[in-house]
């Protein structure tokens, strides 16, 4: 069992920010990881440490709130809510760092986070974390409310909590004497645009969705996203092979391209869609969907809290993901990332802001990548995150479910790259993702064409497909 200590809000004047109408969709979504450490983290000294840091984050302890078209977040909570849960527990067992699929197991993973509500309180904390202590280890798992920060907000958080854990003194954190919570209206002001500005509104269909549609298209594009995660999805977990993802953007490099890591992952991605769509008569055109911080698009600081992310996105036929190979696509995808800009994060916002605010609470919102096949990707790699420490405990991995919620799993090619960290090292990557039932044996023709993919494991199961370079390797090794 679990022990929990609440970290109350010290004394302090009631506060008020204002968050957009963008983010009331965001205010029951919360979002949850576990980090892995090398070694144990000190309990009372990491309590000290987030308590010191909280100081300068007060909008922790608040409570959010609608008022007509705005959020709200008021801090601290009235009537003595609004605490940072923070859960403690050992395991006495090791963990397995050094095993790189002990740590990727569905159950396991799923028991490392905080979840739920706080005795006696009708909301959920808006930051939660947890320590589960090994013999060898800690994890730290977090939850936060999505509605205040995207993830590169929240690694800002924990370089804090770290930095006050290391040198014992609260961190002194810029612009932390201005504004820590990201506010929407000075995204409008870098962008030089007024939200209420007169012209033609835009159209109702937008890169990112579509307003008012019917009912019945919305259900019937729902049902399609549903099914490919609750009926049909095999959670995997592909480990990349550096030295290859470093060959294909060699490969590119005399070309002018500068690929990414994640540029790479969405070209493997997209090829392994155009091969498991081979047998699905229906399949057209396929959207790929991942955001980007556009923090320093912006000139805002690293490490900012708040929710800084656009959305790049195409529309490809599967034609062409069948033609190209994993290089072209992941030139294709380069020039995704390269052609956005601060006029199409304008032209995003602007259409989102108007729609929130010109559409009735019951208007149908039909994201349209539920009624189209898709492959998503989110890049959870940082390098500040493979530097995280506590002292000697230094970081190892970062771990998420494979599943959405506790009724939905990740649907198909529904995909999160994970920054893991093993031995002395550079950095690798893990590919959370899945695919449908029958395609998942697929995977096993597609390994020996992809010296970039290590080997794949089976989230539920524990199946692993490796390359046949590797296996031969193994056996090799162990003599048989």
């Amino acid at each position: 069992m679990a022990e929990r200590i609440l970290l109350t809000a010290p004394e302090a004047p009631p506060r008020t920010w204002a968050l957009s109408a963008v983010d009331i969709a965001l205010k029951g979504m919360f979002v949850s990881f576990a980090l892995a450490f090398s070694g144990r983290i000190h309990t009372p000294r990491f309590m000290e440490a987030v308590r010191r840091t909280l100081v300068h984050y007060p909008f922790f302890h608040g409570t959010l709130r609608t008022q007509g078209e705005a959020l709200l977040l008021v801090g601290p909570a009235p009537g003595g809510n609004g605490a940072v849960a923070v859960d403690v527990a050992t395991v006495e067992t090791a963990l397995e760092l050094k095993h790189w699929p002990a740590l990727y197991r569905g159950a396991f993973i799923d028991s490392l986070v905080p979840k739920g509500r706080l005795e006696g309180q009708r909301e959920r904390p808006l930051l939660h974390l947890m320590l589960t202590h090994f013999q060898n280890a800690t994890v730290l798992g977090l939850t936060w409310n999505h509605a205040l920060s995207d993830l590169h907000g929240i690694y800002g958080f924990l370089g804090a909590v770290a930095q006050a854990y290391n040198d014992g003194e609260a961190p002194g954190v810029e612009p932390l004497g201005v504004e820590p919570l990201f506010d929407r209206t000075a995204l409008w002001r870098e962008l030089h645009l007024d939200p209420a500005e007169a012209g033609a509104p835009p159209s109702r269909e937008g890169r990112n969705g579509i307003v008012s549609i019917s009912r019945m298209r919305a259900g019937l594009g729902l049902a399609r996203y549903l099914g490919t995660g609750v009926h049909d999805a095999v959670p995997l977990c592909l480990l990349l092979d550096e030295d290859g993802v470093e060959a294909i953007k060699a490969e590119l490099a005399p070309t002018g391209v500068r690929a990414s890591t994640n540029d790479v992952v969405n070209a493997t991605l997209l090829k392994a869609f155009a091969e498991c769509a081979r047998d699905t008569p229906d399949t057209g055109d396929v959207g790929l969907y991942f955001p980007i911080d556009v923090r320093g698009l912006l000139g805002i600081p690293q490490g900012t809290l708040g929710n800084c992310l656009g959305n790049a996105s195409a529309v490809l036929p599967l034609s062409e993901l069948s033609r190209a190979s994993v290089a072209e696509l992941t030139a294709r995808n380069r020039a995704v990332v390269t052609s956005f800009g601060k006029a199409q994060l304008a032209a995003d916002i602007r259409w989102a802001d108007h729609w929130r605010r010109h559409t009735r609470p019951s208007s149908v919102h039909h994201h349209w990548l539920f009624g189209r096949d898709r492959v998503y990707s989110s890049n959870w790699s940082s390098p500040d995150l493979a530097r995280l420490h506590f002292e000697d405990a230094a970081f190892v991995a970062m771990l998420r479910s494979s599943r959405i919620n506790r009724w939905l799993p990740l649907p198909a090619f529904h995909s999160t790259v994970l920054p893991l960290k093993l031995g002395e090292g550079r950095p690798l990557h893990v590919v959370r993702t899945s695919v449908r039932r029958r395609h998942f044996q697929r995977l096993a023709r597609l390994l020996p064409q992809w010296p970039h993919v290590r080997e794949v494991l089976r989230m539920d199961t524990g199946e692993r497909l490796l390359r046949n370079t590797d296996r031969a390797a193994r056996l090799a090794t162990a003599g048989c």
